[in-house]
């Protein structure tokens, strides 16, 4: 699915305003959600970084993936450099996004999957003890 993420900072306001888009039909968006944040905290998280930055404009209602999280992060802190945008449109694949993980969540399983043949072993009731005979104390 495409996707695009509208960055607008507002000096008059004093905002900085994020749009989440999808592609609903070909060539067609939406937006999936809408929110604003004071330029002082946004430039108050400038300094931590992407890092800072991801944390701050994550919430209970918007919270993107890594991917799309870290690329808006870098987007954002690109508008406060030496070369100030008012404006910024970053726009991808959702598709790109998996494929990059793909091959990391193989390994991953391939782990777990060994992990799962060691507990098996653990648990393999090959005991070498008699079990007692019926009637007899223990």
């Amino acid at each position: 699915m495409e996707q695009k993420y509208i960055v607008d900072k507002d000096l008059d306001a004093g905002t900085l305003t994020l749009k989440e888009m999808a592609e609903t039909d070909v060539g067609k968006f939406s937006v999936l959600h809408k929110e604003s944040f004071a330029l002082e905290a946004v430039e108050a998280a400038l300094p931590g970084g992407p890092d800072a930055l991801i944390a701050m404009f994550r919430s209970h209602d918007f919270f993107p993936p890594a991917f799309s999280a870290a690329t808006l992060a870098e987007g954002i802190l690109s508008m406060f450099g030496d070369d100030e945008k008012t404006s910024l449109k970053i726009a991808f694949c959702d598709n790109d996004a998996l494929e990059s993980h793909q091959e990391e969540a193989q390994e991953t399983l391939v782990t777990d999957e060994k992990e799962l043949v060691e507990i098996d072993k653990l648990l393999d009731d090959t005991d070498e003890t008699p079990d007692p005979e019926p009637g007899a104390e223990a």
